[in-house]
């Protein structure tokens, strides 16, 4: 009998996370590893058939108790447990045949985060897919990008709504990486050194629609990197969006006051009238940060841990990653509302520009590439006509001094060259945020988002085509 201590912190959390998270997992791995010992003949056909019955039994009938039963130390004893008493201990202990619980524990684990992945992996896709539209919503309305805090260039914001969408796609690439790390089977590794049992890995792993079983049996049970490998991807991809939402608050703000959010998604002061208060965008951060937090305890727990099965790799570490996981759609679902409805305030991009000559930097190129002067001798002009407030006679003059002769432009050939249109529109460079230059931008978003769609898709349906082939080659015994 287990102290009441013990079975209380760590038993029976065990056993419930076994029942609310694993358990759909832990039957398919069951059920591959009774068709994998039949068809290798190691348990004969009455066998198989009295475990399959049983196991239906258990699916189709087991309510599960609330809490771990005396005696038991985990979930998938009590299915033995009651294994054993549908088709009694022989038949019953037939079934744990050339494995153990450390590759099992391995193996639905990863089946149970596999899932989550690939969920997100879509959730990304639909993202990336709501900012490429509302980049081409948004395509004409103007904002002022700043650097060091201070305004610095004009752009469009659907240019600066596709910055990020690149950040995610670029994450997605590193969690898809790590998908497949984590989509290796430990099973037939055993406790650590396989065995003597003439099994098959490589079934196994197919039925389960793992791309190929861990080849070393001892990494296939103390790597870690199943669990962390993730961690870094999403935590990425977190970093990265209370990065934005800092800056999103900024341009929110009163004394900046670029972009708008309609009422639905603004709170007000109980004490001020006049305040609207964005939170949507403190709550993202805060969100996402409460999820960084999860994932790095995650990744920190394995520091100086043993290199051995040890409980590290149990499932409680699953189950804060699971946490975690939740902080982070909650994160996603809100991002994306953002993203679907937010604006930008008419006029203000200019009254910014007007006030802090954010396109001077085109002026001074501009001299550039028609009068074959120096950069740094058309940025000191340029500079002492920001020093004079933009007077165009002190233009004039610090262009004859630099240039030696004089400018030929009129007032209205400066005024058009400072202009944010044409500040925008001559930037048509790879990348820039022209119209040119943003719809081959959007064209090339558009293939990448459908590879990456497809990509993902097609990886998941070969998962659950190979479900479905397992659940109809257990269904014939």
């Amino acid at each position: 009998m287990f102290s009441e201590i013990y079975k209380r912190n760590v038993l029976n959390k065990t056993y419930i996370n076994g029942v609310d998270l694993f358990k759909e997992y832990l039957f398919l791995v069951q059920k591959a590893h009774l068709v994998m010992l039949n068809e290798e003949n190691i348990i004969d056909l009455k066998c198989a058939k009295a475990i399959k019955n049983g196991l239906n039994i258990i699916i189709d009938e087991d309510d599960f108790p609330a809490e771990i039963t005396d005696n038991t130390e985990d979930f998938y004893l009590y299915i033995e447990n009651v294994l054993k008493g549908l088709i009694g201990d022989k038949y019953a202990g037939a079934l744990h045949t050339a494995r153990s619980r450390n590759d099992m524990d391995m193996t639905f684990f990863k089946m149970f985060l596999r899932d989550k992945l690939l969920n997100l992996l879509y959730f990304l896709n639909d993202i990336m897919s709501c900012i490429l539209k509302r980049s081409k919503e948004l395509k004409d309305k103007k904002i002022v990008l700043f650097t060091h805090g201070q305004p610095a260039n004009i752009s469009t914001f659907s240019h600066y709504l596709m910055a990020f969408a690149y950040d995610i796609l670029e994450n997605s690439n590193i969690i898809f990486e790590s998908f497949k790390c984590l989509n290796k089977s430990p099973m037939g590794a055993c406790a650590i050194t396989t065995t003597g049992f003439n099994i098959n890995r490589e079934s196994v792993s197919n039925y389960l629609g793992f791309y190929k079983p861990v080849y070393n049996s001892y990494n296939a049970i103390v790597s870690s990197h199943w669990m962390t490998y993730l961690v870094f991807g999403i935590n990425n991809l977190l970093i990265d969006i209370t990065r934005l939402m800092a800056d999103m608050l900024h341009k929110a703000s009163t004394e900046v006051g670029m972009l708008y959010f309609p009422d639905e998604l603004v709170q007000i002061s109980s004490i001020m009238p006049q305040k609207r208060n964005p939170v949507i965008l403190e709550h993202i951060r805060i969100q996402a940060g409460l999820a960084i937090g999860m994932f790095k305890g995650v990744e920190d727990i394995f520091r100086n841990a043993p290199y051995q099965d040890i409980n590290e790799l149990a499932d409680a570490p699953v189950k804060y990653f699971s946490d975690g996981y939740d902080y982070l759609i909650s994160t996603l679902e809100l991002l994306k509302e953002v993203f679907e409805k937010v604006d930008v305030v008419d006029n203000r991009c200019e009254d910014i520009a007007i006030s802090t000559g954010t396109t001077t930097t085109e002026l001074a190129d501009f001299f550039v590439r028609k009068y074959e002067i120096s950069f740094r001798q058309s940025h000191e002009i340029v500079s002492e006509f920001v020093k004079s407030n933009y007077d165009n006679s002190i233009l004039r003059k610090e262009f004859k001094i630099i240039a030696g002769f004089d400018l030929k432009e009129s007032d209205e050939d400066i005024s058009n060259i400072l202009s944010t249109d044409n500040f925008i529109n001559v930037r048509d460079v790879l990348g820039g945020p022209s119209p040119y230059s943003m719809n081959n931008m959007f064209k090339d978003f558009e293939n990448e988002l459908k590879n990456n769609f497809n990509f993902i898709d097609e990886i998941d349906n070969k998962i659950k085509d190979r479900i479905d082939f397992l659940n109809m080659k257990y269904s014939n015994i």
